[in-house]
């Protein structure tokens, strides 16, 4: 019993630690994010226009780290990058910080805030 309470309570901590991760970079498309995202400029230029684009929102979103990385979000964190994109006041440059739960490359986002 005392094996199962501890096991439960590691898991619950590990759980809550994963919760609190932060990652900042550039709000991307995946599919000009991976076309594109090497490119020392595409953060900076990559405007909401094209994030609201049929085949860029059908690839789905993540952040483009300042070392060329990108995390890519689960399909959750797919559409409140669509809600976040649609209030969004700017149109390029558009540096967030993601807070979530990172799975292997993907992430599961709970929230999306401006830098």
């Amino acid at each position: 019993m005392k094996k199962v309470v501890l096991i439960l309570i590691a898991a619950a901590a590990i759980g809550a630690f994963a919760a609190d991760t932060q990652v900042k970079g550039y709000l991307v498309d995946m599919a000009c994010g991976r076309e594109e995202g090497s490119r020392p400029d595409f953060g900076i230029k990559h405007s909401k226009e094209c994030l609201q684009m049929p085949e860029c929102v059908n690839s789905g979103y993540g952040v483009l780290t300042d070392d060329k990385k990108i995390i890519q979000f689960d399909a959750a964190g797919n559409e409140k990058a669509k809600k976040f994109i649609a209030d969004l006041k700017k149109t390029t440059d558009i540096k967030v910080t993601v807070t979530g739960t990172l799975n292997g490359g993907a992430m599961t986002v709970s929230k999306i805030e401006l830098q």
